[in-house]
């Protein structure tokens, strides 16, 4: 599925442009810390991803996440999982088969669910690891059903790790949305957040700092560290 400018534009004015206001940029300007209180303690997590993990309990908790299949690759102790039911999990560990379970081949065949397609999948700070996005969205698309969900999180900013398997250091809340869209999907809901201070501990100090080491919480526009995205596959 190709995309136009049209379709950039829309992207950005229905679901990026809405955002950049004080009620969205400053809704972490406290973080609710009463919901630290899990297996996976915030100490110690880089602050971005906490943020985007109170942004998908949101909206799980909204939409009512119940799903009968879900499919996980290297994924199934992701935090994300707390707030989503669902009746069975089916999770390939990459390493067992670095080809079948590559995201850019995506090979399971031998799945008793492949047939029917899952119902969800998600990848959290994975597609800045793989060499071509496109294609790998596209296997995630070839894998769920109709009306299944994708969810993912990548950085909009970073530095590079895990090399050399690291290919890009930042997509934009609407190359996101394009690159998302132009696999099959419908776009549900994205999102973003970072702020100067944030990005200067991280670059100065050669580290991912969690929520102890910045004082500032609220996000800035165009400063962005971490984008997110909800979709539907059609």
């Amino acid at each position: 599925m190709k995309i136009n400018y049209n379709d950039i534009n829309t992207i950005y004015n229905r679901f990026v442009e809405p955002k950049q206001n004080a009620e969205f940029l400053n809704k972490y300007s406290e973080l609710p810390l009463h919901l630290n209180t899990t297996k996976w303690r915030w100490e110690g997590k880089d602050l971005p991803r906490i943020i985007s993990l109170l942004e998908f309990k949101e909206f799980a908790d909204k939409n009512n996440f119940t799903f009968d299949r879900v499919l996980s690759i290297n994924g199934a102790n992701d935090p994300e999982f707390q707030y989503v039911n669902y009746k069975h999990i089916e999770n390939y560990n990459y390493l067992d088969d670095t080809i079948k379970y590559d995201l850019h081949n995506l090979n399971l065949n031998e799945s008793e669910f492949y047939a029917a397609g899952f119902d969800f999948f998600m990848c959290n700070q994975t597609l800045e690891h793989v060499y071509d996005p496109c294609l790998v969205l596209r296997n995630v698309r070839r894998v769920l059903r109709s009306g299944g969900i994708f969810y993912c999180n990548v950085p909009s900013f970073s530095m590079a790790h895990d090399t050399p398997h690291h290919y890009y250091t930042g997509i934009t809340p609407v190359g996101l949305g394009c690159i998302v869209q132009q696999a099959g999907f419908k776009i549900l809901d994205i999102g973003f957040w970072g702020n100067t201070e944030y990005i200067n501990v991280m670059m100065n100090s050669n580290i991912w700092p969690d929520f102890r080491h910045v004082k500032n919480y609220k996000s800035e526009k165009n400063k962005e560290v971490i984008s997110w995205i909800f979709a539907e596959a059609i």
